[in-house]
């Protein structure tokens, strides 16, 4: 779709001792193998791992044809294969510091996390947000929806209509549920402008004032691009409860507030929105330390770093 071409191989999850790790044995075996051919043929001067048990074949493949590996962790728990892997890399970049005691001391960079060039060019693009009478919220739960934050935005816009806040949500929904909740907002007038997942994800960071969310990686890296504060949801569900150290720190920052999902109802979420909307002081020192938290630079940075420790570093204009 982007135009790179991609050659796929196959992995798969090594889960426990039954079938299921059999089968799962077997398909990275046949990965390994894949992977051997395709650096054959492609011949790369590095390989750069992502995380998950998809980007093991051909990390390990590399390490044993003696192509340089580094890694890319986004979140603040590294994941099994990132943390195998490591043992391995040249070098680890990290969106996160609390990621730093998971891997070989020496061999950790924290660079933030890379944002999509579509994203950065919003931000770049966009005009200054004017304070205006109405406090915007976007509410989003990443590519396939979060049914927790539309139920919870629906619920606040119903306080805001009963209370006569002067806020607005704009709500990215997940695709099944975005007809339901377009008929709710419009049956009850509800102050809500919802829409399906879009990839144009950054011009709408650029009209917000603030941010409910979950806590992955990359939404944070977003909103923190644009400087937006945040309360955030971990996902309750996230491997090692990774979202939930993402959450803190980035919290711990001063750039927003972070609930468990439990705990987070729509009188809570509110009552930390409406403190921004009332204070412009309070929002400006969140949204500074959102801004504070961000590293615009972090797919440059990574790729400057890794040509220059293989002896490349004019190779390539980042």
């Amino acid at each position: 779709m982007r135009g790179y071409e991609i050659d796929f191989v196959p992995s798969g999850q090594v889960l426990g001792k039954g079938a299921g790790g059999v089968l799962g044995v077997a398909q990275m075996a046949k990965g390994i193998s894949s992977a051997f051919s395709v650096l054959g043929r492609r011949k790369p001067h590095l390989v750069f791992g992502v995380g998950g048990y998809a980007s093991v074949p051909v990390a390990v493949a590399a390490v044993a044809a003696r192509v340089p590996l580094f890694l890319q962790e986004q979140n603040a728990v590294p994941g099994r294969a990132n943390r195998m892997l490591g043992r391995m890399a040249r070098r680890i970049y990290l969106g996160f510091e609390g990621a730093a005691p998971y891997f070989p001391a020496g061999r950790v960079e924290v660079t933030g996390n890379p944002v999509r060039r579509e994203v950065a060019a919003a931000r770049q693009q966009g005009t200054p947000l004017e304070a205006g009478d109405t406090f915007i919220v976007f509410a989003l739960g990443g590519s396939q929806g979060a049914r927790a934050i539309s139920r919870l935005a629906v619920e606040m816009a119903r306080r805001v209509k009963r209370e006569g806040h002067a806020m607005k949500f704009v709500l990215q929904t997940g695709p099944g549920e975005y007809e339901a909740v377009a008929a709710t907002v419009r049956e009850e007038c509800l102050p809500i402008d919802p829409f399906p997942f879009t990839e144009r994800i950054g011009e709408v960071f650029a009209q917000c004032h603030a941010v409910v969310m979950r806590a992955g990686a990359l939404s944070i890296a977003e909103a923190a691009l644009f400087g937006r504060p945040c309360i955030l949801i971990p996902y309750p569900h996230a491997a090692d409860r990774h979202q939930e150290r993402n959450a803190e720190e980035f919290c711990a920052t001063g750039a927003g507030v972070w609930m468990r999902q439990d705990e987070a109802t729509e009188e809570k979420v509110l009552e930390a929105l409406l403190l921004w909307s009332s204070d412009p002081r309070r929002r400006g020192a969140a949204a500074n330390a959102a801004a504070g938290f961000s590293r615009p630079d972090a797919a440059a940075q990574i790729v400057r770093s890794a040509l220059r420790r293989i002896g490349k570093g004019e190779a390539l204009r980042v």
